[in-house]
């Protein structure tokens, strides 16, 4: 039981930024995809059936607060968990730079496919004011994260700037 929490603190996560701390976040339109985020994440260091399972309920959880979509949301993001975890088992993702460049397909292609399922009318005007700047954006926060988790910065460096 206690393998879950983890996976439910993630899923609380979403529904946090989504719903308190997008409108802090954003500039303009663009924001972190925090959804895609944690399910490529996820995908990276867990199995496939992980991956599955969370880009399905992550997708819930990001779409709950539009009910259309929910579906397309839950099957568009464990689609994407299933893609990376084999993109994943081909390529060698050592280097952090393999993994942010990951990260940033994983969060183009679903900014692009939530653009085509909700308004296909301005889907050219949204992938360039609004899809490849929140997937760079996404991306540094991604770089920030992998540099913490690899311990290229830790406290004791940011201790010893000051």
């Amino acid at each position: 039981m206690t393998r879950f929490i983890p996976f439910v603190l993630y899923l609380l996560l979403i529904a946090m930024y989504e719903v308190i701390w997008r409108d802090f976040t954003a500039l303009y339109l663009i924001a972190i995809n925090v959804p895609a985020l944690l399910v490529v994440i996820v995908s990276i260091y867990k199995s496939e059936l992980t991956a599955a399972w969370f880009g399905f309920l992550a997708g819930m959880v990001l779409s709950a607060g539009n009910p259309d979509g929910m579906g397309w949301q839950a099957l568009l993001l464990a689609a994407i968990g299933i893609a990376v975890f084999h993109v994943r088992e081909k390529l060698n993702l050592d280097s952090i730079y393999s993994k942010i460049l990951l990260i940033a397909g994983a969060v183009l292609l679903h900014n692009l496919m939530s653009i085509l399922i909700n308004d296909l009318n301005r889907v050219v005007y949204l992938t360039w004011s609004y899809c490849l700047p929140s997937a760079i954006y996404t991306s540094l926060v991604a770089w920030l994260f992998f540099l913490f988790k690899e311990k290229k910065i830790t406290l004791e460096n940011i201790k010893s700037v000051f």
